[in-house]
C-alpha cells in the first residue's frame, strides 16, 4: 500500500492539472502494482483483484512486453518521495517494431503503443489525464522515453472515449470499422471446410520471413505510388502470443473444466488464405468476442483468383463462427475489411453491414518522424486487431 494515497487531506488540497510541481515518471515496481489495483476497479471485469493482478503480471512477461518493452507511467507530485507518491493518473507504453516506407525504401523503426490510460474517478475534472498526455507527448517528441531505444517514428492508441479527446494531443483518428458476425453451430455447412491452425501453424503460414517480406514489399510499392510515409506495426508472432496468453488465462479461470484452446485460426492451403484469432472473454456473455487478429492472403491477379480467394475467406469465416459458438462468443469480428473480405462476408451473411466505430477502439496515430510531414500525410497499413494494446 502506498501511503501517499492519503497524503492530501482532501480533494481541495490536490494540485491543479497545470501545476509546475506535477511530473510524469516511470513507476517503481511497487507503484506499478498500486496503479493496477487502482484501474482494476474499472477493468478487472469478471476477475477478482488477485486474478486481475496475476493477469497483468502474465501479460508483462510475454515476449512482446518483457525486457523493458512495457513501461508504466504515473503522474505525480515531484515533491513526494518514491513509493509514497499519490498516483494522479497513469498509463502504459509498449515499444513496438514497425516498418516505414517512403519513396520506394522500407526501413525498420520503433514506435510506441499507448494503453491503460486511467485517472481515478475521485480525481477527475482536475486535468490530470490531459497533463499526463501532454507530458508523455513531450517525452516522445524529445526522445526521452528510454536511454537506448531508437527514436520513435510514431505512437498509436485505441480510444474508448471517441475521436476528439486524444486528437487534441496529436493522436488523430484513423479508419476504425469492422464486421460483426453471429456464432453458428457446427452443421457441416455450405462451404468447403477450412483447416484448423495451431500456434505453430500460425508461425509457419503467417509469420515466416517470406510472408513478412511480402508485407514489406507491399509498403514499398505503395510508397512509390504516392507521397507521404506508409507505416505498419510489424505483424510478428510476439503480437499473437500476447493475445493468446490473455485468452488462455481467462479460459483457465472461467472454464476450468475445459482444455485450454489450441485452435488459433483457420486457413486454406490451396488459395493461401490464413487468419489467426483469439477469444475475448468479456464481463458479460454479450461482450464475449472472437476477434480475428490478422488476415494473410495473396492479392488476386484475375477475376477467377478473386472469386476463389473470396470463397476461401468465406469458409474461414464460417469456421470462425463455429468456434465462436463452441466457446460461447457473442460475435465474430475483424477490423477494417478490404473489398475482397467484404465480398467474403456477403457470401456468409448477405445482411451483414460494415460497422464504423465512433466511440470504442478508435485507432489513433501520432506521427513524430522528423522527415516526412504531418499526421495527415501518413498512411497506416495493416491496421488490424493484432496491433491493439
Amino acid at each position: 500500500m502506498i501511503a501517499a494515497d492519503t497524503s492530501y487531506s482532501d480533494n481541495a488540497s490536490l494540485p491543479s492539472g497545470d501545476s509546475p510541481e506535477l511530473t510524469l515518471v516511470l513507476a517503481t515496481s511497487q507503484e506499478r502494482i498500486a496503479s493496477i489495483k487502482l484501474n482494476g476497479t474499472a477493468w478487472q471485469g469478471s476477475l477478482d483483484l488477485d486474478s486481475y493482478l496475476a493477469r497483468e503480471e502474465l501479460l508483462a512477461q510475454q515476449p512482446l512486453t518483457r525486457g523493458g518493452s512495457l513501461a508504466c507511467w504515473i503522474l505525480v507530485d515531484r515533491r513526494q518521495p518514491e513509493d509514497q507518491r499519490t498516483i494522479l493518473s497513469s498509463c502504459e507504453t509498449y515499444r513496438k517494431k514497425v516498418w516505414c516506407a517512403h519513396d520506394g525504401c522500407v526501413s525498420d523503426a520503433t514506435a510506441y503503443g499507448v494503453g491503460s490510460v486511467y485517472c481515478r474517478p475521485e480525481f477527475r475534472g482536475k486535468g490530470y489525464a490531459k497533463r499526463m498526455l501532454q507530458e508523455l507527448s513531450l517525452k516522445m517528441d524529445t526522445w526521452k522515453m528510454e536511454k537506448t531505444a531508437n527514436r520513435p517514428l510514431f505512437s498509436v492508441l485505441f480510444s474508448d472515449i471517441g475521436k476528439k479527446f486524444y486528437a487534441q494531443f496529436g493522436w488523430n483518428p484513423f479508419p476504425s470499422s469492422h464486421f460483426a458476425l453471429p456464432p453458428v453451430p457446427r452443421d457441416g455447412g455450405d462451404f468447403t471446410p477450412a483447416r484448423d491452425l495451431t500456434a505453430e501453424d500460425i508461425r509457419r503460414y503467417m509469420c515466416s520471413d517470406q510472408v513478412l517480406q511480402k508485407e514489406r514489399d507491399l509498403l514499398k510499392v505503395a510508397s512509390q505510388k504516392s507521397p507521404g510515409p506508409k507505416v505498419a506495426i510489424a505483424p510478428d508472432f510476439d503480437h499473437y502470443s500476447w493475445h493468446w496468453a490473455r485468452e488462455e488465462f481467462y479460459a483457465r479461470k472461467l472454464h476450468p473444466g475445459r482444455a485450454t484452446p489450441v485452435i488459433k485460426g483457420a486457413g486454406d492451403d490451396k488459395s493461401g488464405v490464413y487468419c489467426t484469432w483469439n477469444r475475448k472473454f468479456g464481463e458479460t456473455p454479450a461482450e464475449n468476442t472472437l476477434f480475428i487478429l490478422r488476415w494473410v492472403y495473396n492479392e488476386p491477379k484475375s477475376a477467377e483468383e478473386s472469386q476463389a480467394t473470396a470463397k476461401a475467406m468465406a469458409a474461414i469465416l464460417r469456421r470462425a463462427q463455429f468456434e465462436a459458438h463452441e466457446w460461447d462468443m457473442a460475435t465474430v469480428e475483424f477490423w477494417n475489411p478490404t473489398p475482397l473480405l467484404e465480398e467474403a462476408v456477403a457470401l456468409v451473411d448477405p445482411s451483414a453491414k460494415v460497422v464504423h466505430r465512433e466511440e470504442d477502439s478508435i485507432a489513433c496515430l501520432r506521427w513524430m518522424g522528423p522527415d516526412h510531414g504531418p499526421n495527415e500525410d501518413v498512411e497506416w497499413y495493416l491496421n488490424e486487431k493484432y496491433a491493439w494494446c
